[in-house]
């Protein structure tokens, strides 16, 4: 009998799974085993927390014209989204502290002032109604408002909330943007009605883009609800009041799924004035669990769009449910133009993982060809540096630096240097797709992405053994100290990606004789570990560059003066959870601030910087951002298309308010 491969094999358990579940009515209770790292006075205690998770209630019965789900509202005004993940806590909507849950709710509540989509490039206009004008040295930017939007209480939007936002966010850091807001603004006033007037305390020609969406911006406030609340950091908000065009109106306490219902006056929302159409009557969105239930869940049409799948789950459901598509129609299917990379990331204040040679030994133990198709399915384009792969970025930053990467060199032993870079990686997934018999049109780089780092385990060897690692006489490391070296590898599975290359890492640093723990924890588990810093090794998503190019606001995380050290909260300062504190990226941030963000200047800058990230591997880039969002046109129609790119289809992003809006009954 032929062995399966392990693709083989999640294809074949991906397709069984949606072939003898498609009958299955709702999500079943899960039993969830996690390893969950609490600080107690000052020690890190590990305890094991078991618990059954609730699953989704639904009606029994069929009503006629009502939908199987768990709201009993009609089917055909009802569009229903993929949650992603459950909610730890239900019914708050105050999303102005920094821990607060924001997909898919700041788009359908929330306003900043500008919004970029990712897919088009335009700047799209929020609570403001023209670009943000600076004065000549950049001290200065004023902003002016639109006069008709008007919040969900049928209050109108002026310049009062906006200087009550800024002063209210400035004089309390437990708010969200508190440390940015807190480093540049001098004061705020209102110059009208309808326009305000921010002084800087430095010339900065890109504080706009802190009101300038790529996931967020800086959330408007209700004056006249807030300032009546003693503690914003605490006010839970149940009954939000809102510029968006969608209101909560009903959640489930065990945080699986939320309603939403389009407000009357949608017209009176920046949405609703720029698409100039409602969009659906509700909106609810729905956790299922994995790839698998929200295939079964899309073939039932009880799921109308799915943030992503693993590949499996996504073929299965093109194969089966004609009404069903992705971005394109064909091999790769994915959405690839989110711009945002995935990494395996080091906590920086591990006295393991602080060695610059330990990190570079286990990028060279991994085989990114082998993550890229057994684990990703081919279809995800590969990045060596933390920029996303998309075509413009690939000409600002990839193309430029690739001769630089061909002659990058480390040190292995004194004296001895070796080149890790390895140009063909995207030719050796080329041919392992066209062994899958896909056609594949234009060059390999253009599809697959750039080189990789040579997978060097004998390398990787010489690096650890320099640094007083050695293997045991079973043949796995044990660390300067003589102790088995167990990597602590923590990852959130509803990121499809970065759980399939956290099993990649798993197999292949096993394979290199390293014992790996993987956890896969749940988002909230996740996240209150990586902002404690309560882990060895995780799968962020960063991108070191705007769509733009620009990096300075990307990378502002990165300031020695936004780190906290393990076990204390990173997100209150604004950092990054690895822990980095490095004088030469400040350097970096500083220059950048002098100059425009669209000069050259600034983008040979921004090479520069990254050569530096590159050299010190501060984490393992590896690919760029793919996401299946399927959806079925069972009962909506206009979702975007690489054929209709009206809006990025991101409906998660806060700029996803607009591609919501644009939605159309199918009649279906």
């Amino acid at each position: 009998m032929d062995k399966l491969t392990r693709r083989q094999f999640l294809r074949f358990t991906g397709l069984l799974g949606v072939g003898s579940l498609v009958a299955c009515t709702a999500p079943t209770p899960e039993v969830i085993t996690q390893v969950v790292t609490q600080v107690v006075e000052g020690t890190p205690v590990e305890k094991v927390v078991t618990r059954v998770v609730e699953a989704t209630p639904v009606p029994a019965k069929p009503q006629t014209g009502k939908s199987l789900l768990p709201v009993d509202v009609p089917r055909e005004e009802l569009f229903v989204a993929d949650q992603i993940f459950r909610y730890n806590v239900a019914g708050n909507y105050n999303l102005h502290t920094p821990s607060a849950i924001t997909p898919h709710r700041h788009g359908l509540m929330m306003e900043t002032f500008w919004y970029r989509d990712q897919e088009t490039g335009e700047r799209l206009y929020g609570a403001a109604k023209s670009d943000p004008i600076y004065n000549d040295d950049f001290t200065t930017m004023q902003v002016d408002l639109r006069d008709n939007i008007f919040w969900s209480d049928g209050k109108q939007f002026t310049a009062d909330d906006v200087v009550y936002t800024i002063e209210t966010i400035k004089a309390n850091d437990q708010l969200s943007w508190s440390p940015d807001l807190n480093l540049w603004v001098d004061k705020i006033e209102k110059l009208g009605d309808y326009s305000v007037l921010f002084t800087l305390k430095s010339p900065n020609p890109r504080f706009h883009s802190l009101f300038e969406t790529r996931w967020n911006g800086v959330y408007m406030m209700p004056k006249h609800i807030f300032e009546t609340v003693q503690d914003l950091a605490s006010f839970t908000f149940e009954k939000p009041v809102i510029l968006g065009s969608y209101l909560p109106i009903q959640f489930d306490p065990n945080g699986f799924w939320e309603l939403f219902q389009l407000r009357e006056d949608w017209d009176k929302t920046p949405a609703g004035i720029t698409v100039g159409a409602p969009g659906p009557k509700y909106i609810l969105t729905i956790f299922y669990g994995d790839s698998t239930k929200k295939a079964i869940a899309m073939s039932r049409h009880e799921l109308d769009v799915f943030f992503d799948a693993d590949f499996e789950a996504f073929k299965s459901v093109i194969d089966t449910t004609p009404t069903a598509r992705s971005w394109y129609k064909d091999f790769p299917w994915a959405y690839p133009n989110e711009v945002d990379s995935r990494h395996l990331a080091f906590n920086l204040d591990d006295p393991i993982y602080k060695n610059q040679d330990v990190r570079w030994a286990l990028t060279l133990a991994l085989n990114v060809v082998d993550m890229q198709t057994n684990y990703i399915g081919g279809v995800a384009k590969v990045t060596v540096i933390p920029v996303a792969p998309t075509n413009a970025l690939m000409k600002k930053y990839h193309d430029p630096l690739e001769e630089w990467l061909t002659n990058f060199e480390i040190e292995v032993e004194p004296g001895t240097k070796y080149k890790p870079y390895d140009p063909t990686v995207p030719d050796q997934i080329r041919a392992w797709a066209e062994a899958q018999g896909y056609k594949i049109t234009g060059n390999s780089r253009d599809v697959f992405g750039t080189g990789w780092w040579k997978y060097a385990p004998d390398i990787a060897e010489k690096l650890l053994l320099k640094n007083g690692f050695k293997k045991g006489g079973d043949g796995k490391w044990l660390l300067p100290d003589g102790k088995p070296w167990t990597i602590d590898l923590q990852s959130p599975p509803d990121e499809n990606d970065a759980f399939r290359m956290a099993n990649a890492a798993k197999d292949q640093w096993s394979k290199f004789g390293i014992n790996v723990n993987l956890q896969g924890l749940e988002r909230s588990v996740f996240d209150q570990n990586v902002a404690m810093g309560q882990f060895q090794i995780y799968t962020p998503w960063y991108s070191w560059s705007l769509a733009s190019g620009d990096a300075w606001p990307q990378i502002q995380g990165l300031r020695s003066d936004r780190y906290a050290p393990i076990g204390t909260d990173i997100r209150p300062k604004g950092g990054v959870g690895f822990r980095i504190k490095d004088p030469e990226i400040d350097r970096f941030i500083a220059e950048m601030e002098k100059v425009s963000p669209d000069s050259e200047e600034n983008f040979e800058l921004v090479r520069e910087f990254l050569k530096y990230w590159v050299s010190k591997a501060y984490f393992i880039t590896q690919i760029g951002f793919k996401k299946f969002v399927t959806w079925d046109e069972q009962y909506w129609t206009g979702f975007p298309t690489a054929e209709n790119p009206t809006y990025m289809p991101l409906y998660w992003f806060q700029g996803g308010k607009f591609t919501f809006q644009i939605l159309k009954p199918s009649g279906g």
